[in-house]
């Protein structure tokens, strides 16, 4: 499993990922490997995540990496993607169910692809736009749209609680990056299936979409361990009379 994140803020997009590729079915026993790559710079203005058969999604991203351009935006970006998954499943898979069929369920299904695509359409005389999509193999790559502010992929739900929580449109990209990084880090205190080191990529119209070092992803877990701790204590330190 995985845990993709998108989130948009004031003066950028921040997106961000775990490294841990699962095994096995996830209602027994897996294995895992956190040396997965889940993040991709595509273009000057947009970057894209993989969850869901991590092989697959390494095998797209290093073909869609050679159509797109530097300068396109993301819907340039989305388009090229979202052309060559469909092409490619339609070939890879002719003959197998885009979802479970029940009334046959012993038919080959496809295997499970999402991709998160988040960046900038650049055009002149108009302010930037920002836009966050999924492209999701159930739903036959269909783009759709997050106009809330973020998006989550894979393992959700603790994810989806702390957004609603604590994200605010009008965010900073310093405070998306650390909130970006305390969703990830949460989600795998609490779920084996996401782990290892975090990924992570900044996407401005001016700067570009830059992928940050491990450094200083390192340096932003360990600021978000320390507000953890004071927020730990507060709820143990006696009141003052």
């Amino acid at each position: 499993m995985t845990l993709l994140v998108a989130l948009r803020g004031r003066d950028g997009i921040v997106v961000a990922s775990d490294s841990r590729g699962t095994f096995g079915d996830p209602r027994g026993v897996t294995a895992q490997n956190d040396a997965q790559k889940k993040l991709y710079r595509a273009s000057k203005y947009a970057a894209i995540l993989t969850a869901g058969s991590g092989e697959l999604g390494a095998t797209i991203m290093a073909e869609a990496l050679t159509l797109i351009q530097e300068n396109d935006g993301i819907s340039v970006v989305l388009e090229k993607t979202r052309n060559l998954v469909k092409e490619r499943y339609a070939n890879w898979f002719r003959g197998f169910s885009i979802q479970i069929n029940p009334s046959q369920p012993n038919s080959p299904v496809r295997p499970d692809l999402t991709l998160m695509v988040a960046g900038y359409d650049i055009i002149t005389g108009s302010p930037p736009d920002q836009k966050i999509f999924q492209l999701v193999s159930m739903l036959d790559f269909a783009p759709m749209l997050h106009n809330y502010g973020f998006a989550l992929a894979g393992v959700a739900q603790y994810g989806l609680y702390l957004l609603n929580r604590l994200y605010q449109p009008d965010s900073t990209i310093d405070q998306l990056k650390a909130l970006a990084a305390y969703v990830i880090t949460e989600t795998a205190s609490q779920d084996g299936k996401v782990g290892g080191p975090v990924q992570m990529a900044t996407i401005t119209p001016t700067d570009g979409c830059r992928e940050l070092g491990a450094p200083v992803i390192l340096q932003i877990v360990a600021t978000n361990e320390q507000k953890n701790t004071v927020l730990k204590d507060s709820f143990f330190r006696q009141p003052t009379s």
